[in-house]
């Protein structure tokens, strides 16, 4: 992944409640993910199973709003500008939620279309050759889109290292505390997510040649040698790059396969991004309602 998880260590009071204690264990198999996919180009499983674990990371932090000696630690002892950077990263990571989704909608439908093309192609049809055109036009600017989405999120969360403010020793402060940890944490894992997510749509667009009029032998090398060149498997929106760019010539299986399982996987990561979008609307309500007593 390209957004690289740092090691998560959230300080835990000497009686943490158990849901405390999952989210730092959710929190820190993020982190195992991505070292285990650090050494080859992120794959959509990999991706899927970010979202998997930040959706029950929100799942068991909605758990522990939802306990009155929280809501009590969190009533008693205010802390406006924790509160504030936890609600204020929610709504950009909403935000950031909503145009990757749409991103990979669109992604989604033009691949549909390609398919739909090319089960349609009939010999000396140039729809098909256009309609692979306008994929790898938009593929070019999604990935514009989704590198600039990737600096804001740095940018954003580039302030999440500040000192929290001296706690007493009684144990309201020592939730209040454990608590506000575990929304900062919380708040920089999802933007990680996000971030190796849109690394995932970013990644190169292979292209033939211009000087390459024809999709044949020469095609073929030049492609070969720019796989060659990344220097590690690629992906599946790699792979079916390969394939079209590559061509199949008058082979019926026209870059079929390839186009069916990037399909697939933005399906996947579409709802993957649903499920995190929801959780995040309920997280910042929870934390709303509280403050709002």
């Amino acid at each position: 992944m390209a957004a690289k998880f740092q090691k998560r260590s959230v300080s835990l009071p000497a009686r943490s409640h158990p849901a405390t204690i999952k989210i730092h264990e959710e929190l820190t198999k993020l982190g195992e993910l991505e070292q285990s996919s650090a050494a080859t180009s992120s794959s959509s499983s990999a991706i899927c199973s970010s979202l998997s674990t930040i959706r029950d990371v929100y799942d068991t932090l909605d758990e522990l709003l939802a306990m009155a000696s929280t809501q009590e630690a969190l009533s008693r002892r205010r802390c406006v500008a924790e509160e504030e950077r936890f609600l204020d990263g929610s709504v950009k990571l909403m935000d950031t939620c909503e145009i990757a989704k749409d991103v990979i909608s669109r992604l989604r439908e033009n691949v549909a279309a390609l398919q739909s093309a090319i089960r349609r192609r009939r010999k000396g049809d140039s729809v098909l050759e256009s309609s692979v055109s306008d994929y790898i036009q938009l593929r070019r600017k999604t990935r514009k889109d989704a590198r600039k989405l990737v600096a804001q999120l740095k940018q954003q969360m580039g302030n999440h290292n500040y000192k929290l403010p001296a706690a007493d020793q009684g144990d309201d402060d020592e939730q209040f505390s454990a608590v506000i940890r575990v929304m900062r944490e919380v708040n920089a894992a999802s933007s990680c997510v996000l971030q190796a997510l849109l690394s995932f749509v970013a990644t190169p667009v292979f292209r033939r040649e211009k000087k390459q009029s024809k999709w044949g032998i020469a095609s073929k090398l030049v492609m070969t040698r720019k796989v060659a060149a990344v220097g590690c498997e690629v992906n599946e929106i790699q792979a079916a790059d390969v394939a079209l760019l590559v061509g199949e010539g008058e082979k019926k299986q026209f870059g079929t396969n390839e186009l069916e399982s990037v399909e697939r996987c933005f399906k996947e990561i579409e709802d993957g991004l649903e499920g995190v979008f929801r959780r995040l609307i309920k997280s910042r309500a929870s934390l709303l309602n509280i403050l709002s007593q």
